[in-house]
Formats: C-alpha cells, structure tokens, sequence
C-alpha cells in the first residue's frame, strides 16, 4: 500500500469502527472521527525521539512532536501498523511496545484551520536503531532527556503539537513518564 492510497478508519463517538476514508480527503476543516496512533520511542540512555514535522505536512508542519503519529489500515494489527510506520517514519525497528494510553482521544485545530479528531491510544517503545526519517514525513529529530521534554514543552507549549502536551500530561497522571 503507498502512502498516497492510505484508508483510515473512521469511528463512531463510542469508538465502533463504522467505515473507511482515504486519509487525503478525511484531514479537512471537518475530519470525522478516526483511528490513529502515537508512539514514544526511548533508547538505551533513557532519552525519548522527538520529531520536528516536515515542512510539507498538512497539519502542523515544523512542529515538534513525539516520535511518531500513524493510522492502522482496515483490518491491520495495532502492532503491526505501529511496526510499519517506525520504519517509514524514522527507519528504525522497535521492540517491546507497551501501550500506555489506550483511551487517548484528542480534537485540535491547527493554524490553517485543519482538524486533528482522533482515538489515539499512545505507546511506548524502544530502539537500539540509529534514526534516518523520511524528510516527507521529518525535518529534525533529537534524542533528549524526558524532564527537558517536559520543560521544554511547559515553556512552549506553542512549538510542540497539541497531543504531545496532552500526552504528557496525562502520562504524568499515570506515573507512566
């Protein structure tokens, strides 16, 4: 499946799979509902993958964000599309996923008035692989201590994307950071 032919799947309000969209013509002023996913990549030391989003991104492009963000196709495991996308994403493959958020649901308009609407359910994972993003999809990325991260995004919230925040605030909840 290439990128420019991607199915989401769209979701009632009680979270039931209720069809399927092609993902250029869901992201609008007026996105239904659908099924994604984000990821929090750690390594070795500790530190966690954040991602600057590219330029060319439909919604909030040049912003930071955490690892990696995804839609399962119709009928694609979790595990699977998560697997899928590090590698397209970053080039990297990931072990020991661990779902840390499995309610995750978040709705965010950026700048041009494009909307976020999603069920999110967030994960964790690790790589001992060494970053190469695909610069469609990333225009930086640092390796950095999660207590930066939480500072950083605290002092500017307005360079980060809205999930993020939201994720670490609710992580924080948890313990689960």
């Amino acid at each position: 499946m290439t990128e420019f032919s991607e199915q989401v799947v769209l979701l009632s309000n009680a979270g039931e799979h209720i069809g399927v969209a092609d993902k250029a013509l869901v992201h609008t002023t007026d996105t239904a509902l659908h099924l994604a996913f984000s990821c929090h990549v750690y390594n070795a030391d500790g530190h966690v993958l954040v991602t600057r989003r590219a330029l060319s991104k439909l919604t909030w492009p040049g912003v930071w964000t955490n690892s990696f963000c995804g839609h399962p196709a119709p009928g694609e495991d979790m595990a699977d599309a998560l697997i899928r996308r590090a590698r397209y994403e970053l080039g990297i493959t990931i072990s020991d996923v661990e779902l840390v958020l499995p309610d995750f649901r978040y709705r965010a308009v950026d700048s041009s008035g494009i909307v976020e609407n999603e069920i999110c359910p967030v994960y964790r994972a690790v790589t001992a692989d060494h970053a190469a993003p695909n610069p469609d999809e990333v225009a930086e990325f640092e390796w950095v201590d999660p207590q930066s991260l939480h500072a950083a995004v605290a002092a500017t919230p307005f360079a980060f994307s809205p999930w993020l925040g939201w994720q670490l605030e609710q992580l924080d909840k948890l313990g689960a950071n």
